[in-house]
C-alpha cells in the first residue's frame, strides 16, 4: 500500500452539506489522498469548478450500507487508513494528522472514532455556521499530543466519524440488511472488525444530525428496535445491550411525542416501534421491512 488515507462519504439529498464537508477536508492540515463519495444521482452533487484530484465520485441504489460498501470496493489494498465521515459532519482541521500519529503510536487499535464536541442529531439539527464556529473555537488550541488525550477503550464507533486500520476491514462489508439509514451498522461492522476499538479526545469535530433526507419518523423508529434484534441474532450485539437501546428507544420516543419537537418526528418514530414490537412478538420482524413502512 503506497497510500495513505481514503476517506468514504455517503450522501443523498443534502448537497450543500456535501459540498461544506469538502470544503472543510480542502483545510486539513493533512491532506486525504482520496474522497470516494457514495451518491444515488446527479442531484445530490453540487457542480465544482476545478474538481479536486483526489475526489472520485459514485452513484447507485440509496442505503447507507450499500452506499459505504461501492465505496470500499474503490479502496481495498490501496490505502493504510479508511474513514468514514457523515455527510453532516464537521472534522477539525487536524483529523487526519491525528489520526495517523494515533494509529503509529498504537499499533494494536483497528478502529478509532473521537470526539463529538456538539451533535445536532439529539437536539434536532444544527446549521454548518453553528458547527463550524464550535469546532473553530476548538481547534485554536491546536492539535493534541496523542499521548496526552484521554482514550476508552472497547468503545463502538460513531458512525459519524470513524477511521480503520485498512488490513482489519479487509474482507468485511457492511451488512445491507440495515436498509435505509442503516441504524446500527456502524456497531456491526466495527464489531466483526474485532481487536482494539477506542474513543479519544485527540480526534474531534461536530455531526450537524441534518433532518433533511432522513428516512421517515416510522421507518427509523422500526429500525431502532428490530436492528437490535437482529444484531443479538448475529452475534455482534449482546441481549442486554439490545434490550437497553430497544428500551431507552421507546420510552424516550413515547415521552417525547407529548411534546412534540417539529424537527424529529417522535410520534412517527413510537408509532414505528409500535409496529416493531408486533412483529417481533409475531416473529415475522425483519431489518428490510423499514423500507415497505
Amino acid at each position: 500500500m503506497d497510500r495513505s488515507t481514503a476517506i468514504i462519504v455517503a450522501t443523498k439529498g443534502r448537497p450543500q452539506e456535501l459540498r461544506n464537508l469538502l470544503d472543510a477536508l480542502a483545510e486539513q492540515t493533512v491532506r486525504p489522498d482520496l474522497i470516494v463519495v457514495s451518491a444515488c444521482d446527479e442531484t445530490d452533487i453540487i457542480p465544482m469548478t476545478g474538481e479536486p484530484t483526489n475526489l472520485r465520485v459514485l452513484f447507485g441504489s440509496p442505503g447507507s450500507s450499500a452506499q459505504r460498501n461501492r465505496a470500499l470496493t474503490e479502496v481495498r489494498g490501496k490505502y493504510k487508513i479508511i474513514v468514514f465521515f457523515d455527510d453532516d459532519f464537521v472534522p477539525s482541521r487536524f483529523w487526519i494528522e491525528q489520526v495517523h500519529e494515533l494509529f503509529t503510536a498504537q499499533s494494536d487499535v483497528v478502529c478509532a472514532t473521537g470526539e463529538v464536541l456538539s451533535d445536532g442529531a439529539v437536539s434536532g439539527g444544527l446549521d454548518w455556521t453553528e458547527g463550524r464556529s464550535i469546532v473553530d473555537k476548538r481547534d485554536e488550541s491546536g492539535k493534541r499530543d496523542i499521548m496526552d488525550c484521554e482514550v476508552r477503550n472497547d468503545q463502538p464507533p460513531y458512525g459519524c466519524n470513524m477511521a480503520f486500520r485498512a488490513t482489519s476491514i479487509e474482507h468485511i462489508s457492511f451488512d445491507e440488511r440495515l436498509v435505509l439509514y442503516g441504524w446500527l451498522e456502524d456497531r456491526d461492522f466495527s464489531a466483526r472488525a474485532g481487536a482494539r476499538m477506542v474513543w479519544t479526545e485527540a480526534l474531534w469535530g461536530v455531526h450537524l444530525g441534518t433532518m433533511r433526507a432522513r428516512s421517515s419518523g416510522r421507518r427509523f423508529g422500526y429500525s431502532q428496535l428490530v436492528n437490535p434484534w437482529y444484531l443479538v441474532h448475529k452475534g455482534t450485539m449482546t441481549s442486554k445491550e439490545a434490550l437497553q437501546t430497544m428500551l431507552f428507544a421507546v420510552v424516550k420516543n413515547a415521552i417525547e411525542s407529548m411534546r412534540p419537537n417539529s424537527k424529529i418526528d417522535r410520534r412517527g418514530r413510537l408509532k414505528g416501534n409500535i409496529i416493531a414490537i408486533k412483529d417481533l412478538i409475531l416473529g415475522r420482524w425483519a431489518p428490510e421491512k423499514a423500507s415497505e413502512l
